[in-house]
């Protein structure tokens, strides 16, 4: 059998490397699990109404972990796996996703107000503002009322989520309507241009290519030399 060309054995060889580094181990499963502990003990500080709904997620999962304890390694992965997911899925995970959500809000809130052109812009550039502040307000009431069982959890974060998209959807069509604005502006104020260019090219005068005395712009011959003048 014909030895592997020397490119396809490295080929090779880096895939089987990627493979072995991307399996996972008990090590990494259990880094994993902590890491996610961590985070859900952090957000029970963070969001102390939710401490009922946030608590009782870290009681499931931690059921899940324990019974990993005497399985053998792949075994042990899977199960270490299961309680992680557990842990992070759900209505815990939507905690950073709104927290992202409301950022990306505040920020769009303020460039809306910051970028607005004309008068109507500014004043849908206001109401759209004013409804992101009322939207942030009740996310933080919520957020501090909390809930008390999972299922309320998910129910008030779906909701936050959903808001908080509503009025970012908004602003960004405050911004996109204002910008619309600008380049049809923008577009307009570049054809005029163009037009007056054009227009004063049409009655500016030409100079004599042979004598280069200039001529009013409806003369057919130089006034100085009597040459022609050339078309263009």
């Amino acid at each position: 059998m014909a030895s592997l060309p020397r490119s396809l054995l490295t080929l090779v060889a880096a895939v089987l490397l990627l493979v072995a580094g991307c399996k996972q181990t008990v090590e990494s499963a259990q880094q994993r699990w902590d890491a996610n502990v961590v985070d859900i003990r952090g957000k029970i500080a963070k969001y102390p109404g939710f401490k009922p709904a946030l608590e009782a997620r870290l009681a499931r999962a931690q059921a899940i972990y324990d019974g990993a304890a005497s399985l053998g390694d792949e075994a042990k992965i899977a199960k270490l796996s299961e309680a992680s997911s557990t842990l992070g899925s759900g209505f815990v995970s939507k905690f950073d996703q709104l927290e992202a959500k409301t950022k990306t809000l505040r920020e769009k809130r303020v460039e809306a107000a910051a970028k607005a052109g004309d008068e109507s812009s500014r004043l849908g550039a206001k109401v759209a503002a004013q409804d992101a502040a009322g939207t942030i307000d009740r996310v933080e009431a919520a957020l501090t009322a909390g809930a008390t069982d999972e299922a309320g959890a998910d129910a008030v974060l779906d909701k936050l989520v959903a808001d908080v998209a509503t009025a970012q959807a908004a602003v960004d069509k405050v911004l996109g309507a204002d910008a619309e604005k600008k380049e049809d502006a923008k577009g307009k104020a570049d054809a005029d241009a163009k037009a007056k260019a054009d227009a004063d090219a049409k009655v500016a005068p030409w100079k004599c290519e042979y004598c280069g005395a200039e001529n009013p712009h409806d003369h057919g011959a130089c006034g100085s030399c009597g040459a022609a003048r050339k078309s263009k």
